[in-house]
C-alpha cells in the first residue's frame, strides 16, 4: 500500500509564461461571465454540455497519450456485477460478489472478443455505487486485494490487453476516514456535488494527495490509465493531471486519460453519455473535423453507464418492476451486426461500450436503479446468443487481420464513401478505409431487419490512388476467399449482404490488395 505520508509532498508549478498568460486572460473574461464554481477554480470555460470546465483544460497535456489508444476496444466494467457467483438468482442481487480474480477468468473470453482495454468501476476502495471513495489508496474488500489487482493487470498485459479504471477524482464518500484524518483538504459541508464531499484543491496538501495516488496506481501497480469523471461537472484541473502524466513518464508508463464530457487534447472522451446515434454516411457524418498529428483521436459511446437512470429513457431494465423494459433495456447494439461491425469496429472512432453489449445481454439492473452502472450479467446469455457471439468474434477477427487500415487513428484515416446502386433500396452508404496506392478496406452495412440488400459497388479506384494497377487480389473478408479481379471488374462489383440480426448478416467487407494476401 502507499505510504500515507508520500501524499503529502507540496510541489506545484506554472509550466510557462505563455500558458500562465493565457490562462490569466481567460480568467478575466470568464469572472465577468461564469463566476466561480464551488470556490475551487477562478479560470472557468463551458464545456459541450454548458457546465464549466478548468480553461487550463483546453490546451494540450504535456505528455502524449500511449501508442496503443490507436487499436484500442474498450469496455466498462462493473466489477462486482460482472462476474458474480450469484447472477443466476436476481432475488439474491444487490451490488453483486464480482472480484477482481472472478473477473480475471473471464479475459480470454473478452480477448476473443477482440476486447482489448477493460476500464474498471472502479479500482479503488468504492462503496456500492462503484464510484464514491472510501480510501483512493486501497480496494474494497469485498472485491479482493491489492495483489489480486497486481495479478488481473499482469494477466491482462500477457494477453496484450489493458486495465484502466473510473476515478471520481474530485471527491469521496460522505463515510470516507480520510474526512476525519484531514478535513481542511475538503470544501464545507453545504458544497456537496452528487452527494460527496469535494477537495478542495485550493489546499496543496490536497492537490497533492490525488498526484500522488492516482499516479501510485500506475507506476507501482500497473494501472494503464483513467476514466475521469464528472469532468464536464467540474473543473478538469490540467495541472493536476499533468503532474500525474509527468510522474508517470518518469518512471517508463505513458497511460490513457479519458474525461467524461471533455474532448482533451491529444487523449480521448469518457464514457457517460447516452450513446452515439447510427451512422449511414461514415464520410460526411464520422467526426473527423479537427483530428490532426498530435491529436487523433475521437471516442465512439456505443453504450453508456449512466443510460436507464433517466425517467424520459422509456427503455429500462427488463427485471424493473416499475418500468420494464425489452429484454435487451438499455444496451444500444441489441445483437446488430450492423451496428457492432459497420458502425463500430470498422469505423476510424475508438469505441466505448458496456460489456454486456458483446453477447447481447439482458439489462438486468439493481431494482430501483436500473442504470448500466448497476447493471450485471447473465452469463448464460453467452451461450443463448451464440450466433451473435460468433459473428462479432469474427468481425473483430476480420478488423484485427486488417489493423493497417482499421484502427482507431483519424488523421491517418483516408475514408470516403463507394457510390453504389442497392436492391431493394438501402440508406446505408458503403465506405472504404485505404492506404492510397496499396490496399483498400470496403464495409457495406445492411440495417435492415427484413430484407438482404444486393449492392452494386463502383470502387472509386483513381481517389485510392490504384486506377494504374491492373490486377487486384479481392477478398469477400466473411467468406474468406480471394480472387483475381481485373479493374474493370471492380467498376461494378456486386455483393449481398444478409438482412442485419440474422447470423452472418448486417455487414461484410471486401479487401482489395495490389499483392497476394498470403505474401
Amino acid at each position: 500500500m502507499l505510504k500515507r505520508n508520500h501524499f503529502l509532498h507540496m510541489t506545484l508549478i506554472n509550466k510557462n509564461a505563455m500558458k500562465l498568460i493565457h490562462i490569466v486572460f481567460l480568467s478575466v473574461i470568464c469572472t465577468l461571465y461564469c463566476g466561480n464554481t464551488f470556490g475551487q477554480e477562478d479560470f472557468m470555460v463551458k464545456s459541450k454540455y454548458g457546465h464549466h470546465i478548468d480553461a487550463e483544460s483546453i490546451d494540450e497535456m504535456d505528455y502524449p497519450a500511449p501508442d496503443w489508444l490507436r487499436d484500442a476496444v474498450i469496455v466498462e466494467l462493473p466489477v462486482r456485477g460482472f462476474n458474480c457467483s450469484d447472477y443466476k438468482d436476481p432475488s439474491k442481487w444487490k451490488h453483486g460478489d464480482g472480484t477482481f480474480n472472478s473477473l480475471a477468468e473471464k479475459l480470454d473470453f473478452l480477448k476473443a472478443m477482440g476486447i482489448n482495454v477493460l476500464c474498471l468501476y472502479s479500482v479503488y476502495d468504492c462503496t456500492g455505487t462503484n464510484l464514491y471513495a472510501i480510501r483512493y489508496d486501497n480496494v474494497s474488500p469485498d472485491m479482493g486485494t491489492i495483489d489480486d489487482v497486481k495479478n488481473l493487470i499482469k494477466e491482462a498485459h500477457k494477453r496484450g490487453m489493458y486495465v484502466m479504471s473510473n476515478t471520481n477524482h474530485y471527491g469521496v464518500s460522505k463515510k470516507a476516514p480520510i474526512l476525519t484524518e484531514h478535513p481542511d483538504w475538503f470544501l464545507p459541508e453545504d458544497q456537496l456535488r452528487f452527494d460527496q464531499r469535494v477537495f478542495d484543491l485550493r489546499n496543496q496538501e490536497a492537490r497533492q494527495y490525488i498526484i500522488d495516488v492516482h499516479s501510485w496506481w500506475c507506476t507501482d501497480i500497473g494501472l494503464d490509465g483513467w476514466r475521469v469523471d464528472c469532468a464536464w461537472a467540474f473543473a478538469f484541473p490540467r495541472s493536476v493531471w499533468n503532474e500525474i502524466l509527468k510522474k508517470c513518464n518518469e518512471r517508463g508508463k505513458k497511460i490513457v486519460l479519458a474525461p467524461e464530457g471533455v474532448n482533451l487534447f491529444g487523449y480521448i472522451e469518457g464514457g457517460g453519455g447516452r450513446g452515439f446515434p447510427e451512422i449511414l454516411d461514415m464520410q460526411n457524418n464520422c467526426p473527423r473535423t479537427g483530428a490532426t498529428l498530435n491529436d487523433p483521436y475521437r471516442a465512439k459511446e456505443i453504450s453508456g453507464h449512466n443510460v436507464g437512470s433517466n425517467n424520459k429513457e422509456k427503455i429500462n431494465a427488463f427485471n424493473n418492476s416499475t418500468n420494464p423494459g425489452p429484454r435487451e433495456g438499455c444496451f444500444k447494439i441489441k445483437g446488430s451486426r450492423f451496428l457492432y461491425g459497420h458502425n463500430s469496429m470498422f469505423a476510424p472512432m475508438v469505441p466505448i461500450m458496456m460489456t454486456g453489449e458483446v453477447i447481447n445481454a439482458t439489462h438486468l439492473g439493481i431494482r430501483g436503479n436500473p442504470k448500466m452502472l448497476h447493471s450485471w450479467i447473465d452469463w448464460t446469455d453467452a451461450i443463448t446468443n451464440k450466433d451473435v457471439v460468433d459473428d462479432f468474434r469474427k468481425i473483430n477477427q476480420i478488423r484485427l487481420a486488417n489493423k493497417d487500415i482499421f484502427h482507431f487513428n483519424l488523421y491517418e484515416t483516408k475514408l470516403i464513401n463507394v457510390h453504389c446502386e442497392s436492391t431493394p433500396a438501402s440508406p446505408v452508404k458503403p465506405y472504404v478505409r485505404f492506404i492510397e496506392g496499396e490496399k483498400a478496406g470496403i464495409v457495406i452495412g445492411n440495417k435492415s431487419t427484413t430484407e438482404d440488400v444486393t449492392f452494386s459497388l463502383h470502387v472509386p479506384l483513381v481517389e485510392m490512388g490504384m486506377n494504374n494497377i491492373e490486377e487486384f487480389y479481392v477478398t469477400d473478408c466473411w467468406t474468406s476467399t480471394t480472387r483475381k479481379m481485373k479493374r474493370s471488374a471492380l467498376d461494378n462489383y456486386s455483393i449481398r449482404v444478409p438482412k442485419d440480426k440474422s447470423k452472418g448478416g448486417g455487414v461484410r467487407v471486401i479487401i482489395i490488395s495490389k499483392e497476394s494476401p498470403e505474401n
